[in-house]
């Protein structure tokens, strides 16, 4: 992690990729750390279902995840208290039973972020077109 100017910091792991944060307000240069946890948390669960549902033969075209969180306006920390994660899927001949599987096996076995949280983290998902 290096400062880079302000409240701006670079975030590089050992493989070269770089993440800008920033918590400024106004114009921002990058994402705020705790933006960049629930995003952290979406790819986290993608990641897991595009794995799962390929191993179960279902052909995915597309994969959202929209996430919203909950936090404490007041006092500090403002940890997450409460995340919702919408998954948005699109592919061919889907079927429900593995697509809920796929959500489910993620975000209650597999995803290592969403063990790392205390908020409350509920899911919907949506198959479309």
């Amino acid at each position: 992690m290096a400062w880079a100017a302000d409240y701006v910091f670079v975030g590089s792991d050992t493989s070269g990729h770089s993440i800008v944060y920033d918590s400024s307000e106004g114009v921002m240069k990058g994402m705020s750390p705790m933006r960049a946890v629930l995003t952290s948390l979406g790819a986290c669960t993608a990641m897991d279902i595009v794995a799962i549902l390929k191993k179960r033969k279902q052909k995915l075209t597309s994969l959202k995840v929209l996430l919203k969180g909950d936090r404490p306006k007041y006092g500090l920390p403002k940890s997450w208290t409460a995340i919702q994660i919408k998954y948005v899927l699109a592919g061919e001949r889907l079927q429900k039973k593995h697509v809920e599987e796929a959500i489910r096996d993620s975000t209650e076995k597999y995803c290592s972020v969403g063990a790392s949280l205390k908020a409350k983290i509920t899911h919907s998902y949506e198959i479309v077109g």
